[in-house]
C-alpha cells in the first residue's frame, strides 16, 4: 500500500500536474525550491513500474510459502522483510541503466520552466520497458496460477470444502493479470509505435494520457479486486461483528467463510 502510494504520488509530480496549465506556477516553485526533483520525478515513473511488479509477484510467493510452511513462513518473512525492499529497491534500478541519462529534463532558464526532451533515450526506455511488461506479464500469470493448482492439490489432502480457496485465488489471480494488460498493453503498443509510426496522430497526442490510465488501472486496483474475492480483507475492513465460519487445520493464513 505504501509503495503504491509513492507511485500514485510521483504520477502527480511527474506527470499529471504539468497537463493543467494553470498548475504550471505550482511546478515552478518546487523546482525552484528542490532543484531537479522534477526530472528524478519523471525517471521514477520507470523505476516505479519494476517495483510494482515485483511487490505483486512476492504477494504470490508469500502466499505459496504460508501454504507450505504454516509454522515458518511468518518468521522467515518478518526476518528478511527489509533485506527483500533493499533488494527490490536497488534492482528496479538496473533495467533503466541500459540507457545512459535521463529521458526528460526539467529546470528553469531565464525565469522559465522547461523540459528537455531526449527522443533517443524515450525510444530505449519505451522498448525496454515493453520487454519488462511480458516478462512481468508472464511471471505474474504464472505465480497466480501455480499457487491456485499448489492450493488445490494440498488442500485437497485435507478437505474437499477447500475447493473454494482455490477458485478464489484463480480469481484473484487472473482478475489481477488482466488488469496488468493495461500497462502491458501500453508499453508494448507505444514501443511498437516509437518504431513503425502505425498510431494515429490524435492518439499520439493524449499518449501521456493512457499512460495515466493505465498506470491507475494497475496501482490503484489490487486492494479493490481483494475486497471482492477474499473474505479475510472484507472482514478486516468493514469490521464484521459476527463470527466468519472457518475450517481450521493449522494453515493461518486462509479463512474460509461459508
Amino acid at each position: 500500500m505504501f509503495q503504491n502510494l509513492l507511485l500514485y504520488f510521483n504520477t502527480w509530480l511527474g506527470i499529471r500536474i504539468e497537463m493543467h496549465p494553470a498548475c504550471i506556477p505550482a511546478l515552478k516553485f518546487i523546482e525552484k525550491t528542490l532543484p531537479g526533483v522534477l526530472t528524478w520525478s519523471k525517471y521514477f515513473t520507470w523505476w516505479f513500474m519494476h517495483i510494482q511488479f515485483l511487490t505483486a509477484a512476492v504477494l504470490s510467493v508469500h502466499r505459496i510459502s504460508s501454504i507450505f510452511f504454516p509454522l515458518r513462513y511468518e518468521k522467515f518473512w518478518s526476518q528478511y522483510y527489509f533485506i527483500f525492499g533493499l533488494v527490490f529497491f536497488i534492482y528496479s534500478f538496473l533495467p533503466t541503466l541500459l540507457w545512459l541519462g535521463f529521458g526528460n529534463e526539467v529546470s528553469i532558464i531565464n525565469g522559465i520552466l522547461s523540459k528537455k526532451r531526449n527522443s533517443e533515450n524515450i525510444v530505449k526506455a519505451t522498448n525496454v520497458t515493453a520487454v519488462f511488461s511480458i516478462i512481468y506479464f508472464i511471471v505474474i500469470l504464472t505465480l497466480g496460477l501455480t499457487t491456485s493448482i499448489l492450493v488445490s492439490s494440498k488442500f485437497k489432502a485435507v478437505s474437499s470444502s477447500y475447493e473454494n480457496v482455490a477458485k478464489k485465488l484463480t480469481r484473484i489471480a487472473l482478475t489481477y493479470c488482466f488488469v496488468y494488460t493495461g500497462i502491458l498493453m501500453w508499453s508494448v503498443i507505444t514501443a511498437m509505435n516509437s518504431n513503425l509510426n502505425f498510431l494515429p496522430l490524435f492518439i499520439v497526442a493524449i499518449n501521456q494520457n493512457l499512460l495515466v490510465f493505465s498506470s491507475d488501472l494497475m496501482t490503484l486496483s489490487l486492494p479493490y479486486i481483494l475486497l471482492i474475492f477474499d473474505t479475510n480483507v472484507r472482514k478486516h475492513v468493514f469490521r464484521r461483528k459476527t463470527p466468519v465460519n472457518s475450517n481450521n487445520f493449522g494453515f493461518t493464513s486462509f479463512l474460509i467463510s461459508s
